[in-house]
């Protein structure tokens, strides 16, 4: 990051707020105000926004997990064997 050592504070402490509110955003839980201002950083950094595109794919992942958990391999094994018996 060039422009000096003021614009480099400005910038790490912007990451910081950032990145302690990520989940937040994502959960629609910031004011407009806030929102942009998460929007503006993870335009110019690029840590934040792959961490951002992370955390939207795992909430994507999770929210297509089924709601009765699928049968374990252990739980197919041991009905194979009950009905070979």
């Amino acid at each position: 990051m060039n422009g000096g050592p003021i614009k480099r504070r400005i910038f790490m402490r912007q990451h910081r707020w950032t990145h302690a509110r990520l989940s937040d955003y994502l959960d629609g839980e910031l004011s407009h105000r806030d929102e942009e201002r998460v929007e503006q950083h993870t335009r110019i950094c690029p840590e934040c926004s792959r961490l951002l595109a992370t955390l939207r794919g795992t909430l994507r992942e999770l929210m297509g997990l089924h709601d009765e958990p699928l049968p374990s391999v252990a739980d197919g094994v041991i009905e194979r064997l009950r009905r070979s018996w």
